[in-house]
């Protein structure tokens, strides 16, 4: 008696994930000593001569200083999150996650003696719009951060906080920045490979799959119900108020195992 070979799981993009967080971090990290150069060059001096006289410093000087400082941030800003270079990070991303499912699913179903798809007439638009979500998601990260400096010096000035308190505060907006960085990475990989699984899936006639989590101590008690459990690609759970396919849940990195008819008879 044959038996059949066992279908390989479906596999998470990690290591696409990794690339596309530490690539926005870079970003990110670049920004940010540039906004403590600017600081030390335009406000700190002035701010110490200040207080060191033990006189109030003229509010119009040291906020045309502020000025100064932001549009300088701003400028660098620009350069680092230019248009050019968050498409091709993006891109990269989108890509790189498409030639792994591909991988992934095409090994599934040669177990199977399935050939897969030639023609994905999806896939192009599909692509081009997770690439402009994408760039949308790292450009709020540029724009919330330099709104979120802004406000941290000038409220630090006006509000008399010490120089070593305006640059703790800077350096906490950096992490913010990339944290959501990271968040930004995990969650969009799975969401993507969430959806190209289904369509690659429901291409070839699989209606249905098999609900899997990461298995490690971060899975949700929400999600961890749902694994091994079978489900329709028409009528895909409910987590939490939303109908969604495994990963398109907040960083969720829970995937979708292929259920064949076979399966679903035994």
């Amino acid at each position: 008696m044959r038996v059949a070979k066992k279908v390989p799981i479906t596999r998470f993009p990690d290591a696409a994930a990794v690339t596309y967080s530490r690539a926005i971090r870079k970003m990110v990290l670049e920004l940010g000593n540039e906004t403590l150069k600017q600081f030390e060059k335009n406000v700190e001096p002035l701010l110490n001569e200040s207080r060191q006289d033990s006189k109030e410093f003229v509010v119009d000087g040291i906020l045309d200083n502020i000025k100064r400082m932001l549009k300088a941030v701003k400028s660098k800003a620009d350069k680092i999150f230019s248009e050019i270079k968050i498409h091709s990070t993006a891109q990269k991303f989108v890509y790189n996650i498409n030639l792994f499912n591909k991988h992934n699913v095409e090994n599934q179903l040669a177990v199977r003696g399935i050939n897969p798809t030639q023609r994905e007439p999806w896939l192009e638009t599909f692509i081009i719009s997770r690439i402009n979500d994408n760039v949308g998601y790292i450009r709020n990260i540029e724009d919330d951060y330099l709104d979120q400096i802004r406000n941290v010096v000038q409220d630090g000035v006006t509000e008399g906080r010490s120089t070593r308190q305006i640059r703790e505060s800077i350096l906490e907006r950096v992490d913010v920045a990339e944290s959501r960085a990271q968040f930004i990475a995990v969650d969009q990989a799975g969401s993507i490979l969430g959806q190209m699984n289904a369509e690659r899936h429901q291409q070839i006639g699989i209606d249905k799959f098999k609900w899997l989590t990461s298995q490690d101590e971060r899975v949700r008690d929400s999600h961890k119900v749902l694994s091994d459990k079978i489900f329709s690609y028409d009528d895909p759970p409910t987590v939490n108020g939303r109908t969604v396919l495994p990963g398109e849940d907040y960083r969720c990195r829970c995937v979708a195992i292929p259920v064949f008819d076979d399966e679903e008879s035994d």
